[in-house]
């Protein structure tokens, strides 16, 4: 057997890794996607530097409404719609009739939010997990819109665990504009909330996590309630009511999972050691915890590395299948998990190839398991063979088992990784048993017999075009595979770009219009460096004060805009 180095594979993927950053409109559609990230009370001032700053201003905004892909973040596109020039509104306006599904959904302010609550309250006890869930959608939205702000959201919200899981971010929201900052603004200010409260008392921390699940009240009462306060003796079994708001066994947005995310890491690791292995459970479902923690989201650090360090064979089971786990989790996991790794949706090539050598080497067992990423998913298993030209013997196994589910080019693509790790024999051996006859085997097979050598067959597989592993995942797997990193296992707060937004331009208008005025001028900089270098250059103090479209300039202020006293976007009026 030979142990050649495989050639480099010209395959460089195609769609960015950050759905986040997907929009490559140049100038000033940049600055629309940069809102994004931006909070709503902002908006409204970056549009009338938008449409005011250059000398071109008004076909700024209009042309960064045509060039911007759709959706829009709810807040921006309610300030269009609320703001001049006209022609700008005329142009979004006739986008959404075009696009419908991008219109931003109508959402409540205070008073109405306060009054969904209540309904809420009075639901059947048989409907309330699906209750909170359209409460949690409701909330998510309004936050979006900047008809409510997290400090209301927190304030006001019951249950205390939806309050919680607003902080998480799914998979799908990931890639709804506006999202990612209203989950971020969530997590903060709850994180802030709980170690103002908490501080680091085990014991306090133990009993929130223990009774959050049945407590109906907001967030700020638990904090405050004599349950979480109470000094009782900590080693009896936690309450029944773990995850009474959120039924399902699978949830993207865990909130006890975010709380031990959010907890400082000794007091995280102390409350999960308190929790009885899977062998000593009772059968009841309120107490099947870790099945419930580890299938879904948000995956944290304490979490995480109390199943690497200790876990049993079941909860590291859980974990391999999660599609949020990252590969160096995967890694640690995928030695004794090959059947779970190979379930996964998402699972890189050096990773598959990982779990194929754990398999039992049984050619009906590789071919069930390879089978299920032919079709349209060819490309996985060319990734595959070419991860295998080490192993000639379970090479040969896995071309056997896939050659009749193949396309021509991508078999002749793995009979030049055979030809490549052993020498052409064998391919000439297998596509005889394939075709009955060598006249009638493929072009690069018959040249590689005339010549006697491989060379024909690994130059013809190096002209069959393959996509990079991340082009063949879905747009849905796409979305998991954002989140499915290490940072996100530490994240306490907001996502990189919307963290430095909230720290060096929230309420700060003068550096918004420097932002804008470089970003609609054509920069190449990336986004990131031309805030970092507009914060560095600006020193002025923090202004709370958001501008709206229309204000009268102040020509008086070295001939820029000045801001008008305006209150944030909220109410129905102001969006539909």
């Amino acid at each position: 057997m030979r142990t050649p180095t495989s050639p480099a594979w010209a395959t460089q993927s195609s769609k960015p890794r950050d759905p986040a950053a997907a929009d490559p409109a140049p100038g000033p559609a940049r600055v629309l996607r940069l809102l994004d990230a931006a909070r709503p009370a902002d908006v409204a001032g970056v549009l009338f530097d938008l449409a005011t700053l250059p000398a071109s201003a008004p076909e700024n905004l209009i042309h960064a409404l045509r060039a911007v892909a759709l959706p829009l973040a709810p807040a921006v596109a309610a300030g269009v719609l609320a703001g001049r020039p006209s022609a700008a509104r005329e142009v979004l306006a006739c986008r959404l009739v075009q696009q419908p599904e991008c219109v931003p959904a109508r959402t409540p302010a205070l008073a109405e939010y306060l009054s969904a609550l209540d309904e809420a309250e009075a639901a059947a006890d048989n409907l309330r997990h699906l209750t909170v869930l359209r409460l949690r959608t409701t909330a998510l939205d309004a936050l979006r819109a900047g008809t409510l702000t997290a400090e209301q959201v927190v304030e006001h919200t019951r249950p205390a665990l939806l309050t919680v899981a607003l902080g998480v971010c799914t998979p799908e929201e990931y890639v709804q504009p506006g999202a990612r900052r209203a989950t971020g603004d969530m997590r903060v200010l709850i994180r802030d909330r709980l170690l103002a409260e908490l501080d680091t008392d085990p014991d306090r921390w133990s009993a929130v996590l223990n009774a959050s699940g049945r407590f109906g009240g907001t967030l700020p009462e638990l904090l405050r309630s004599r349950e979480s306060a109470a000094a009782s003796d900590r080693r009896t079994e936690p309450v029944s009511g773990f995850r009474d708001f959120f039924g399902g066994l699978c949830t993207q947005h865990n909130p006890h999972s975010l709380l031990l995310g959010l907890a400082p890491r000794a007091v995280a690791a102390r409350y999960l050691e308190s929790i009885p292995d899977l062998e000593q459970l009772h059968p009841r479902p309120s107490l099947h915890r870790w099945e419930w923690l580890l299938g879904g989201g948000p995956l944290t650090r304490p979490l995480v590395d109390h199943v690497l360090t200790r876990g049993l064979a079941a909860q590291r089971r859980w974990l391999a299948r999660n599609e949020l786990s990252p590969d160096s989790v995967l890694e640690h996991i995928a030695p004794g998990h090959a059947a779970e790794v190979l379930l996964r949706r998402v699972a890189p090539p050096l990773l598959r190839r990982a779990a194929f050598r754990s398999l039992k080497r049984d050619s009906r067992e590789l071919g069930t398991w390879t089978h299920g990423i032919t079709g349209e998913h060819r490309d996985q298993v060319l990734d595959l063979v070419w991860e295998l030209t080490d192993d000639a013997v379970l090479l040969r196994q896995v071309i056997t088992a896939v050659a009749s589910r193949l396309d021509e080019p991508a078999l002749l693509c793995a009979y030049g990784a055979l030809a490549f790790a052993s020498g052409p024999e064998p391919v000439w051996a297998l596509e005889l048993q394939r075709t009955g006859s060598l006249d009638a085997a493929l072009p690069a097979v018959r040249d590689s017999l005339l010549t006697g050598s491989a060379g024909p067959l690994i130059d013809a597989a190096l002209q069959v075009p393959r996509r990079h592993w991340l082009d063949t995942l879905s747009d849905e797997d796409h979305r998991y595979q954002a989140l499915r990193t290490e940072a996100e296992l530490d994240r306490t707060g907001h996502f990189p770009r919307e963290e430095l937004v909230a720290a060096q331009l929230d309420g700060r208008p003068d550096r918004w219009r420097e932002v804008v005025r470089r970003l609609a001028a054509g920069t190449a900089a990336p986004v990131e460096a031309v805030i970092r270098e507009v914060a560095g250059l600006v020193r002025t103090p923090v202004v709370g004060v958001a501008r709206v479209p229309g204000a009268t300039p102040d020509l008086a202020s070295n001939g820029v805009a000045a801001a008008a006293v305006s209150a944030p976007l909220c109410g129905h009026s102001r969006i539909w």
